[in-house]
């Protein structure tokens, strides 16, 4: 390995952590593992063979992940420039796929399918998951002895998808995405389409939605309009693009000052799950909240991301809006058994069923939520109980129903 660039900017990472917040307990192990890399990382090819090399093969599983976290953030700022910001890193030191340890033909499968895919215009991420998946099958497979999938019998797929007792332990998504890459593959590599056909058919299940009622819409409102309350302004504001916007949480987290165009009164958008554009209105009640943070709370730093932690001067992370919801929430004092639901997608139901209560139609409320297929709606229509019940049967046509219903 080339460690020069490291060696030179050593000092530039330890005092960028410092001003991030990082304990002096890490940044010192930081440090201390950029010195043992500069002294006997230069005969390895790259940082995995090191830490390969490096690792006792005794070492408990807490520590050699310790071990990999502290190689991780260093490669990526060695290698690709990125500074730690308490976010995922975007390169990992080891890939936990199985697609490594696949022969040619299994990896073949898989490359034909990715290709395809990307063709097709897929999502990155929904390439990885679906090729993911799948490779952990052929993986299984391939162990069972089977070099291919021409002769594989019923008995050792289903045998992938059961447990001991023979229960399925995959859910519905994991078995389509399996189903997906081989039926792609299988214009090619013919003998999937077999697989395909014995593959178990598992019953799609969601649980029912946890709906926000109308007095805790009211009493979220009471707490956000409340300037005298606990929660602070960052907070008010996250809740209120979650509110009245239906923004996911990753976009809120994204979010950039840039984005907002105050003349216009709008916010533009790149979706972080879909790559698609978004325009939504900036109201009165977001654009105030948004006001007040930006101009009284946030720190003054040079991330364009709207919303700052307050203890490291860094943007937000997911887990700072499912805080900001708690505390609002526990302000509220509503939603504070542990069976109720408190995620931040909650808003996003809440919001569609809003906009079907007032007769929207289903088009524009999938463009308000940023939908890319208009069927991803479907899901939310189960939470829209105010047409559910327009469709309810009168049953004061059956006999002795207040008896059945007392007993």
């Amino acid at each position: 390995m080339d460690l020069t660039k490291l060696s030179n900017k050593q000092i530039q990472l330890i005092e960028h952590m410092k001003k991030g917040g990082y304990s002096e307990t890490y940044i010192s192990k930081v440090n201390n593992e950029i010195n043992k890399l500069l002294v006997y990382g230069k005969k390895y090819e790259n940082y995995l063979e090191y830490y390969e090399k490096f690792i006792n093969p005794k070492c408990n599983l807490k520590n050699q992940r310790h071990k990999i976290g502290l190689l991780t953030l260093i490669m990526n700022f060695d290698l690709y420039d990125e500074l730690p910001s308490r976010n995922h890193h975007k390169h990992k030191l080891i890939d936990n796929s199985n697609y490594h340890k696949l022969n040619s033909y299994y990896k073949s499968i898989i490359e034909y399918y990715e290709k395809t895919a990307i063709k097709m215009d897929k999502k990155t991420t929904t390439i990885h998951n679906e090729a993911f998946n799948c490779s952990c099958f052929l993986f299984y497979c391939q162990n069972k002895g089977y070099d291919t999938l021409k002769k594989i019998d019923e008995k050792t797929i289903i045998n992938f998808f059961t447990d001991d007792k023979e229960q399925l332990k995959f859910s519905n998504s994991y078995v389509k995405n399996i189903r997906i890459v081989l039926k792609t593959s299988s214009i090619y590599f013919q003998e999937c389409q077999k697989v395909v056909e014995l593959l178990p058919k598992i019953k799609y299940f969601r649980k029912n939605i946890d709906y926000l009622t109308k007095e805790e819409i009211n009493e979220i409102k009471n707490v956000l309009n409340n300037k005298s309350s606990n929660v602070c302004l960052r907070d008010k504001a996250i809740v209120s693009l979650l509110l009245y916007t239906g923004l996911r949480s990753c976009d809120i987290v994204n979010l950039k000052l840039s984005n907002i165009d105050w003349n216009n009164e709008i916010i533009n958008i790149i979706q972080t799950k879909t790559d698609v554009p978004l325009e939504i209105p900036l109201t009165i009640s977001v654009g105030n909240a948004l006001f007040e943070y930006i101009t009284k709370e946030r720190p003054k730093v040079d991330f364009d991301n709207v919303f700052i932690r307050i203890d490291t001067n860094y943007p937000i992370t997911k887990s700072s809006n499912e805080v900001a919801v708690r505390k609002v929430f526990k302000e509220a004092r509503i939603r504070q058994n542990n069976k109720k639901r408190k995620g931040t997608h909650i808003f996003r139901y809440n919001l569609a069923t809003s906009l079907l209560k007032n007769e929207i139609p289903q088009p524009i409320i999938s463009q308000v939520l940023g939908h890319t297929s208009q069927t991803s709606l479907n899901f939310y229509l189960s939470a829209d109980f105010y047409h559910l019940k327009q469709c309810s049967l009168d049953i004061e046509q059956f006999e002795n129903i207040n008896e059945a219903y007392h007993d």
